[in-house]
């Protein structure tokens, strides 16, 4: 495949393995989550419905798997920008309990490249976004081509290295609009 030929990728699971926790497709209890890439907002924006097995309090998601999901989020967008990342620094803000078996959304957004570093934003609200119940920040560290490897693509790295570029090359102009 050309790049010329490749679209950019639309979800998260393009590039991992099929077991990932946050987005494999074949891991029984991960949350096979989406992580769909929006490319009129430039963010990755879905919709989740944590299931009862998440519940921390009865009825309400756990923390810890909210924080994964937001992690995830924010890992595939930069992978949807053009970068294979690894979790830095993340910080969470628990505004409301979270309901299980409520359709959600899921929002993370690019706020500035810096170096070998990508900063950025995520959060789930209501539908409609009139509540929100997590906001969450991010560093990710941009790692070296030769942390690419087959393992971490579940055997997908040559169609995932050419994505990689395709996503960069066409998704460039996102960081341009941002303030910094």
């Amino acid at each position: 495949m050309e790049n010329s030929t490749l679209n950019p990728s639309k979800h998260g699971y393009e590039i991992h393995h099929d077991t990932c926790f946050g987005c494999g497709k074949q891991n029984p209890i991960g949350l096979s989550a989406d992580f769909t890439f929006d490319d009129a907002t430039g963010e990755v924006r879905f919709i989740y419905n944590f299931q009862k097995m998440f519940n921390g309090a009865p009825t309400f998601v756990h923390g810890g798997i909210l924080s994964t999901l937001l992690d995830e989020a924010m890992g595939s967008l930069c992978f949807h920008l053009g970068f294979i990342v690894m979790t830095d620094t993340m910080g969470f803000k628990f505004h409301k309990a979270t309901p299980v078996e409520k359709d959600l959304l899921v929002r993370a957004w690019p706020v500035k490249k810096a170096k070998r570093k990508v900063l950025l934003e995520s959060e789930i609200t209501s539908i409609d976004g009139s509540q929100l119940f997590v906001k969450g920040e991010g560093a990710f560290h941009v790692l070296p081509p030769r942390f690419f490897s087959e393992k971490l693509t579940g055997g997908k790295i040559s169609v995932a290295t050419e994505l990689l570029e395709v996503n960069k090359l066409k998704r460039a102009h996102l960081f341009n609009r941002i303030s910094t």
